[in-house]
């Protein structure tokens, strides 16, 4: 699907530029994305895209937003409630500019342990939703202020969607304005639940969705530098992974004015429990028989065959993802963090009480 999407790409950026590039690299966690306008439109979870073209393009389908994994060390263990959330949703929803977000998709908020040392943190999940489906979002929605520039390429079966011209400067600019507003976000939100309960003594902020420069977007995968340690997802509620990336795989990408250049995974992913069959076009994406309208806000999250990736969770087994990916992306899980207490689309859930 990819490399169909990067001939495409190539074919269409070649038609505005004869000396333009492209490249697709998968990260080890490629999967089937939520977003059905982004498996329509050609693109995946778990993936760069890497573009060179003297004619500013935007490929809309990659559904550029911010998607943050923050962990806010703490200074001792808070006792939350589900009444904490609550309220906080209230909070946000009802009394903030924000928007509530950790009611849907594989967004969440969890106090966590760490298992070397007992050291208590907050980890948060999300995005910006607050620039996603508005009119000033970056989502490609029909009638937002970008949409009447974006172009529409086809090839046998497959589309693929591009911004043109003078608005995709502005687009970029939004993009990076983004990355400081999601941190920024991350640690309003975890300052408002925590009041009264625990205090930051160190926080750490790395997007796993963004666009690293105008010419790339990050699709569910960090970039990382050598030994740079990073958070891993597993199962709703399942440990966290802080994993220290190493040299020596083929996750290695070059991308012009930044020196971090290890593909890695955020966390395990999606698949499919049987096998796939799939058809699509620019109105209806059926996957094993269940169609979709390609529209956004769709979701393929609901489909029943859809299911989270299962590893052993120990990462010295040789069923973890960890030593799957080893050759592809090599490193080193350094320590995990056990989830306590959540918050998610499966609600509040004690952990410890399971």
């Amino acid at each position: 699907h990819l490399r169909s999407t990067e001939q495409l790409f190539l074919s269409a950026l070649r038609e505005l530029d004869s000396a333009a590039t492209c490249r697709i690299s998968a990260a080890a966690d490629l999967c089937i994305p939520h977003d059905v306008i982004r498996i329509a439109g050609g693109f995946a979870t778990g993936c760069l895209v890497q573009w060179t073209s003297n004619v500013p393009v935007i490929p809309v389908d990659t559904t550029v937003n911010i998607d943050t994994s923050s962990i806010f060390w703490l200074d001792r263990e808070p006792e939350l409630t589900a009444e904490d959330f609550t309220n906080l949703q209230v909070k946000v929803e009802d009394e903030s500019s924000y928007e509530w977000n950790f009611h849907k998709g594989n967004h969440f908020i969890s106090i966590c342990r760490r298992r070397s040392d007992g050291r208590p943190a907050l980890v948060i999940h999300s995005n910006e939703k607050e620039f996603k489906y508005q009119f000033n979002g970056l989502m490609p929605v029909p009638g937002n202020w970008f949409m009447e520039d974006v172009r529409v390429f086809r090839r046998g079966g497959q589309y693929l969607r591009l911004l043109i011209g003078d608005k995709v400067p502005l687009f970029v600019e939004i993009a990076k304005l983004m990355e400081p507003y999601n941190i920024v976000r991350h640690r309003f939100l975890a300052s408002v639940l925590l009041e009264g309960r625990a205090r930051f003594q160190d926080d750490q902020h790395k997007h796993h969705y963004w666009m690293p420069n105008a010419q790339a977007v990050a699709i569910g995968c960090f970039l990382c530098n050598e030994n740079e340690t990073v958070p891993i997802f597993s199962r709703p509620g399942g440990d966290i992974a802080l994993f220290t990336a190493t040299a020596g795989g083929s996750n290695r990408v070059a991308i012009p004015g930044l020196e971090e250049s290890l593909l890695v995974p955020h966390g395990w992913g999606k698949s499919v429990r049987n096998s796939v069959e799939v058809t699509y076009d620019e109105q209806l994406f059926t996957m094993n028989g269940v169609s979709f309208e390609v529209q956004p806000k769709v979701t393929l999250g609901v489909h029943p065959d859809l299911i989270v990736r299962n590893f052993a969770d120990d990462p010295e087994s040789e069923d973890s993802l960890f030593s799957r990916m080893a050759s592809h992306t090599p490193g080193v899980v350094v320590d995990r963090l056990q989830q306590l207490r959540s918050y998610s689309k499966a609600g509040f859930v004690n952990h410890e009480a399971d």
